[in-house]
């Protein structure tokens, strides 16, 4: 039990080591690179838009191209933040499945150590009720010495069986503990990235407002220098 149950621990524990090589080449960094940019570029067109709708005339078609133009680098901005963000979450979400099913090997093999503790020590006492039975023969009849030496070395052999089996269980208690810290841990990174990419929904919609409200704003002094410009004179 305890070389199978060792067996299904390595390999769970060698899937995870897969899973962290595979962050030497971070799957997450096209998305992260590209939302990085797409931000610099929204940010870079945002800040020049207001100098450029300043010397344009409210009815100038380049005063609503400018915003259109910012507008769009700020739907790229925000498409490409929500999918790095997805990505995150769903990357946060396969390590802690990882870092949960090593813990449950681990938890296996503590049961299984805690089971040879068990058993070691059951053997120990039956060993030892015959060892005190052969003494009792051999005083009576001296012919069993032999037999004795050999019951008392294999008590001793599962008496360090049991202590081996003892600090196992102990070092494996450890290990629960921080493996269950380690689940915890990455639970918690999962939970916020998954919170943060679901909240994000809300943030485009306020982006989208805002440059609908600048639009709408253009269009309104449009609409208002038209109606109160005086009426052009008729050329005779």
């Amino acid at each position: 039990m305890i070389r199978s149950t060792w067996l299904f621990l390595l390999l769970a524990v060698a899937a995870h080591a897969q899973v962290v090589a595979e962050k030497q080449v971070d799957p997450l960094n096209v998305p992260r690179q590209n939302a990085d940019k797409t931000a610099a570029d929204w940010e870079a067109q945002a800040k020049a838009m207001e100098p450029k709708i300043a010397i344009l005339l409210p009815c100038d078609p380049k005063s609503r191209a400018a915003v259109e133009e910012v507008s769009r680098a700020s739907d790229l901005r925000l498409a490409a933040m929500a999918a790095y963000l997805r990505a995150a979450a769903a990357r946060a979400k396969a390590d802690t499945n990882a870092a949960k099913r090593v813990l449950a090997a681990q938890a296996a093999l503590s049961g299984g150590w805690n089971t040879e503790r068990a058993e070691a020590d059951e053997e120990r006492a039956a060993i030892e009720m015959q060892v005190a039975d052969l003494k009792e023969s051999m005083r009576k009849r001296g012919s069993l010495a032999g037999a004795e030496q050999v019951l008392v070395e294999l008590a001793n052999m599962v008496r360090e069986r049991s202590a081996k089996s003892e600090v196992q269980a102990s070092r494996s208690e450890l290990i629960d503990t921080l493996l269950g810290d380690l689940v915890v841990a990455y639970n918690d990174r999962q939970t916020a990235l998954e919170n943060e990419s679901n909240l994000f929904s809300a943030e485009i919609a306020r982006w989208n407002t805002y440059y609908a409200a600048r639009l709408a704003r253009a269009t309104t002094e449009c609409a208002i220098i038209n109606t109160t410009a005086p009426p052009r004179k008729k050329q005779q």
